[in-house]
């Protein structure tokens, strides 16, 4: 059995490897298969975690961040729970790139102690090839979540999509919007912005472009994760968890009120310092002489420590969420 997508209304369809015609049960189309590599395959991540393992998961990352409960593992409950599988296309395209141009020199007269008093920027023309090819993923709902849009998912351990292996976990399947052009599109389109950027780190004027992209691939690919609404002493926070792979997409940090009493005695002790140094500063009467002023510099060094320590600690101490690595710019 694999799965494709209704080359009409892109819903999934399963399929034996020796049809040659498939009847779309959502729009009544019927299909000729002649053509296999025109129509998309659609993938899905297997449910590797049930309820009690993703919790389990969920508790050792939150206990990653200082002042959580001790007893986090047996205070922590679940209120509600939803499953779903969102769409990805991952795009696999190719970009053969020939640029003309000019780039930048400089030329430096008239010297000077260390330096030079004149210095002259001249241009000349370069041109080059960027040829490379990239895999980039596209994400295929209609609903925006920037969470999951730049989550590093993974693709190991893909099998061909069956709507039965999400109907027994009670898993919502969400429909991709976009269809196979659209997603080549934008896959074209990500890479030819990478080669501009790289252009202009070699140019200071374009003048020329000719580009010869190509789809070296493309599939569906749908991923389940889990929405959890938690419980913590009586508070309620949220998280997304990735239950393919059992990784923390993002989660809310439940803390202690010694904690928060922690960051707040830290933050006054530090600013205390940086107040106190500023105070030294301003009146000292002793200390280097820096254009006229009378400078104590341990003064200022005890206030730029303080403020930046006071910062730091009131940065560290508001962070309420944990996120697992998010995906790089490309």
């Amino acid at each position: 059995m694999r799965s494709i997508m209704c080359p009409n209304c892109a819903a999934p369809l399963e399929l034996e490897d020796t049809q040659t015609h498939v009847t779309c049960p959502f729009c009544s189309v019927t299909s000729e298969l002649k053509k296999v590599d025109d129509l998309v395959e659609h993938y899905m991540l297997p449910v590797a975690y049930d309820v009690d393992q993703i919790r389990t998961e969920l508790v050792g990352d939150i206990l990653k961040s200082p002042g959580t409960p001790d007893d986090l593992h047996k205070s922590l409950n679940l209120k509600k729970v939803d499953l779903k599988f969102y769409p990805y296309y991952i795009v696999t395209a190719h970009l053969r790139t020939e640029y003309k141009g000019n780039g930048e020199y400089a030329t430096f007269s008239h010297r000077y102690k260390s330096g030079y008093r004149n210095i002259d920027i001249h241009l000349k023309p370069e041109q080059g090839v960027f040829d490379d090819e990239r895999e980039f993923i596209i994400w295929g709902a209609k609903e925006i979540i920037n969470d999951l849009i730049n989550f590093e998912i993974s693709t190991r351990g893909k099998r061909y999509f069956q709507a039965l292996e999400a109907d027994k976990v009670k898993a919502k399947v969400v429909a991709s919007v976009l269809d196979t052009e659209q997603a080549k599109v934008q896959g074209i389109a990500s890479i030819r912005e990478i080669h501009k950027g790289l252009m202009y780190k070699e140019l200071a004027q374009i003048q020329e472009v000719k580009d010869k992209p190509e789809i070296k691939g493309i599939y569906l690919l749908h991923i389940p994760f889990y929405f959890l609404e938690f419980e913590v002493a009586g508070k309620l926070y949220e998280a997304t968890m990735d239950a393919a792979t059992g990784r923390t997409v993002i989660t809310k940090i439940p803390r202690e009120k010694s904690y928060w009493a922690l960051i707040g005695m830290m933050s006054a002790f530090f600013g205390i310092i940086g107040i106190a140094g500023i105070y030294f500063t301003v009146t000292a009467s002793q200390g280097a002489s820096f254009f006229g002023l009378g400078i104590n510099f341990v003064g200022v060094f005890a206030a730029i420590t303080g403020v930046v320590f006071t910062i730091r600690t009131l940065l560290l101490g508001l962070r309420s969420k944990y996120r697992e690595t998010r995906r790089k710019k490309r």
